[in-house]
């Protein structure tokens, strides 16, 4: 039977359920299937249906060893088995960057203090950022960024701190839907941010912030970015010296992790978002739960039936860095934690690299009209090269749709 005598909504509906490197290719099917599968609306349909279903979920990794980064792998997850399958080497459309954050599939990455591309790993397609370093800014400048979806806007957002000498710091924003930056009149208020890492969750940006000179009396700011109107939360637990405190998003949830050195790692969910009395303890990691030295540890995602959390170990040169600095702060393992049990068992993998940094993906459409990401070998290759290529691919294609 011809396509031409099913339903469109019936269509739709069938290819909805496909995952990205399915849909890329049947791009070149007709027009009309161009048209369908490139629609904001059925782009949004799959989006969501992928994160119903945890579809096509994906680890990507970035060498990260502070002399040769860059280099990318992706592994497919269907599960959460302690082991995943062999790598698949990529290449992210910056050289010596690193990951910033992700959200819906599009990983944000960082070069240095102003270099931003949002990417889709799946469909390899990109966007760079026009760069927002003022003109004639020659001293010390601080600049920071956060990447989030502004759920009310239905946009995707990249926040950009930015900060010359003593002078107040200047917020702007950059929206994927308009392609441009954005100065936002909010003021910062008259806090100091106490970690460098920020945490974006619900379309808001958090930080862990204090009065200045006033380390003990710990607070969480948060930027929505729809209002973009700052508001102040207390944590679930005081500050200490002896103890360091981060944000993190988890399963849906803002995420508060306390970690003291060497000891252990202490986790908190937001359970009701905005509401500081619902602040609920999900699980703590000791020292006996794992047979080997302790570092901190990031929450990446849950297992599918919610009973294990997969981590991030972060190996660190200084436990408590003045700064960020890629070449001191990376990782070595990926864990799974059963929070029944109480014990940790490292990812065996031997494709990992020796340290790397982590994005966890679903299967997305979005950024579907960007830029190609082409390999370095590719991007040099001549032109009889590029033929041999552009034939490889044919013959894999046809493979693929006899199989």
């Amino acid at each position: 039977m011809s396509h031409s005598h099913i339903p469109p909504e019936l269509i739709t509906n069938i290819l909805s359920h496909l995952p990205v490197k399915s849909l890329a290719r049947f791009l070149c099917v007709s027009r009309q299937w161009y048209d369908l599968i490139s629609d904001s609306g059925f782009i949004k349909k799959h989006l969501n249906r992928s994160v119903e279903t945890n579809r096509d979920r994906t680890i990507i990794l970035l060498e990260h060893d502070g002399s040769h980064c860059g280099n990318g792998f992706s592994f497919d997850f269907d599960d959460d088995e302690d082991q995943f399958c062999n790598a698949v080497k990529m290449y992210p459309p910056l050289q010596h960057c690193d990951i910033l954050d992700c959200c819906d599939g599009l990983v944000c990455l960082l070069k240095g203090r102003e270099e931003v591309v949002i990417w889709n790993p799946l469909l390899r397609k990109y966007r760079k950022l026009p760069s927002e370093k003022p003109k004639g800014v020659t001293d010390f400048w601080f600049s920071q960024f956060a990447f989030c979806h502004d759920h009310q806007n239905d946009d995707y957002k990249v926040l950009r701190l930015f900060q010359y000498n003593d002078l107040p710091i200047e917020i702007k924003v950059y929206s994927l839907k308009s392609q441009r930056w954005k100065k936002v009149e909010e003021q910062w208020p008259n806090k100091e941010i106490c970690h460098w890492e920020s945490a974006s969750f619900n379309g808001v940006v958090h930080w862990l912030v204090s009065d200045f000179g006033v380390l003990d009396k710990e607070s969480l700011l948060a930027f929505d970015l729809a209002s973009e109107k700052f508001k102040l939360y207390t944590t679930p637990v005081s500050p200490d010296f002896d103890q360091e405190t981060r944000l993190e998003a988890l399963g849906g949830y803002l995420c508060f992790v306390v970690n003291v050195y060497g000891e252990y790692n202490d986790v908190w969910v937001m359970k009701e978002y905005g509401v500081e009395s619902s602040w609920t303890q999900i699980y703590k990691i000791e020292k006996v739960a794992v047979p080997w030295d302790f570092e901190y540890y990031k929450p990446l995602m849950f297992s599918k039936n919610g009973k294990k959390v997969l981590l991030e170990e972060h190996w660190n040169s200084n436990p408590f860095p003045i700064e960020y600095d890629v070449e001191k702060i990376h990782s070595k393992n990926l864990i799974w934690y059963d929070i029944e049990k109480k014990q940790g068992k490292r990812v065996q993998n031997w494709s990992f690299p020796d340290a790397f940094r982590t994005a966890t993906c679903i299967g997305s459409l979005l950024l579907l009209d960007g830029d190609n990401v082409i390999d370095p070998w590719q991007r040099n290759a001549s032109p009889s090269e590029g033929l041999n290529l552009l034939l490889k691919a044919v013959d894999e294609l046809e493979n693929e749709m006899l199989e």
